[in-house]
């Protein structure tokens, strides 16, 4: 719970100071954005224009700053024919127009800004139809100016117009009055924006990023990630813990039956298996639950807990039920007396030795259960491999 609290708290730190830096980058002062300067290539922005009524967000590719000339008229030979395959849309040929034309205002890798001038009577600069019907077709110039930096091009086309249009709308104007505004400042550093369209007061700002809130909606799901995951490797190790226990239990208790055979009595023979265990873990043995749990029974014993409580405490912090009966013997011992003690716990370690024999033989029959997919898929492989060359063969 510590943990899922410190990830909960750093997630709303972190999503706090990210919405924060988001908001601080989206800001535009003085309507004024800077270019790339020349070699860096173009930067591609989400800008949001807001009138005060509406806001307009216009994906916009700001150019850098200029290019030889040499360049240019090599490009502009190259975009042209890509222009003439890209701007028909669902129309088939020049020779009849019966859908709206595409007319970018850019050609994609390329820097130029592109100007359509079209009849106005019959198609705006956007490629839209103006007119509902036409008893004839009408055959207009299309005319497309490249402009880039001091250079400028223009292409001629015919084309022969059979349909209507529909008006743009005013992200489109605000769109063009952006190329128009960028072809005529690229010497300069900075590019100003427009601060008003049709009368109306234009406030600029870049695309907010909302990195703060996605990270703020996915810090519960680390938490619940992190709790879950903790929660499983604890639950891990308590399995871990009992089935290391099992294993130790019929050792232990033949100790006990052997040191109580030999004359010692419980506690003497309790502490001569812990000093023994205590040996072995300096030696670097590996930790054994039921031995740290029988050197906590001794200090309490030492700090003045009765032996018959302590053996029950052991037997409760077992949590097994052979270490429970192994703590009532040993308590029943000291309170009314056992003779036979050392024979009782010679039965239970044969008893535990015969446990412990049908445990192993279950651990191995599951991890058969577990090897079965593995060898199925290496018998499917196998097939294949058998009965792939046969079939070319064949074939």
């Amino acid at each position: 719970m510590s943990v899922c609290s410190m990830v909960m708290v750093c997630g709303v730190v972190l999503s706090a100071v990210l919405w924060i830096t988001d908001g601080m980058e989206t800001r535009i002062v003085d309507n004024s954005i800077q270019r790339n300067a020349y070699g860096e290539g173009s930067r591609s922005v989400l800008l949001v224009a807001d009138d005060e009524e509406d806001s307009y967000r216009i994906p916009f590719e700001i150019s850098e700053k200029y290019y030889t000339q040499e360049e240019l008229t090599q490009m502009s030979g190259e975009a042209v024919k890509i222009l003439e395959k890209e701007m028909l849309g669902e129309n088939q040929s020049f020779d009849k127009i019966e859908y709206d034309l595409c007319l970018p205002d850019s050609v994609e890798g390329y820097p130029f800004a592109v100007e359509w001038l079209t009849d106005t009577a019959y198609m705006d600069s956007d490629g839209h139809l103006m007119q509902d019907r036409l008893t004839t077709p009408v055959l207009m110039q299309l005319t497309a100016v490249l402009s880039c930096e001091d250079y400028q091009m223009e292409h001629d086309m015919t084309v022969r117009i059979c349909s209507r249009s529909i008006s743009s709308d005013k992200s489109e104007q605000l769109a063009r009055q952006l190329i128009t505004i960028d072809e005529n400042t690229r010497k300069q550093q900075n590019m100003t924006l427009p601060s008003e369209i049709d009368q109306e007061r234009i406030h600029w700002s870049y695309q907010r990023n909302f990195r703060g809130l996605l990270f703020l909606g996915a810090t519960p799901v680390l938490v619940c990630l992190v709790y879950y995951s903790k929660d499983r490797d604890l639950h891990r190790q308590v399995v871990e813990r009992e089935e290391q226990m099992r294993m130790d239990y019929p050792e232990l208790v033949s100790s006990l039956a052997l040191l109580l055979g030999a004359g010692m009595t419980v506690p003497n023979a309790w502490i001569k298996i812990t000093d023994d265990y205590k040996k072995r873990r300096e030696q670097g043995c590996r930790k054994r639950y039921v031995y740290e749990e029988m050197l906590l029974t001794i200090y309490e014993m030492e700090s003045g807990i009765v032996q018959a409580k302590a053996y029950e405490h052991f037997g409760r912090r077992c949590r097994i039920p052979g270490y429970n009966k192994l703590s009532t013997m040993l308590s029943q011992n000291i309170k009314k007396g056992a003779a036979n003690l050392p024979l009782l716990l010679k039965e239970e370690a044969a008893e535990a030795f015969e446990e412990r024999k049908h445990t192993a033989r279950k651990l191995g029959e599951k991890a058969g259960t577990k090897l079965l997919l593995p060898m199925m898929m290496f018998l499917g492989i196998t097939m294949l491999a058998i009965m792939i060359p046969a079939f070319q063969n064949y074939l």
